[in-house]
């Protein structure tokens, strides 16, 4: 039997590229954006989607 995968998520790593600040709007196109909250984009907390390039463009980690 192959072993389970395992999966670590660190609450406080964002993936580099994403910016560590809320903005309104797309820096690439200017559409606005969605936001959530959950691990998109790296690490656990709010984070601002382009739907249009469908890509995170911001992340706020929650600090422990």
């Amino acid at each position: 039997m192959p072993d389970e995968p395992t999966v670590h998520v660190d609450s406080s790593e964002i993936r580099e590229g994403i910016l560590d600040y809320e903005v309104e709007n797309c820096p690439t196109c200017n559409s606005e954006l969605v936001q959530g909250f959950g691990l998109a984009g790296g690490g656990f907390g709010a984070y601002g989607i382009c739907p249009k390039c469908e890509r995170v463009i911001w992340k706020c980690s929650v600090e422990e």
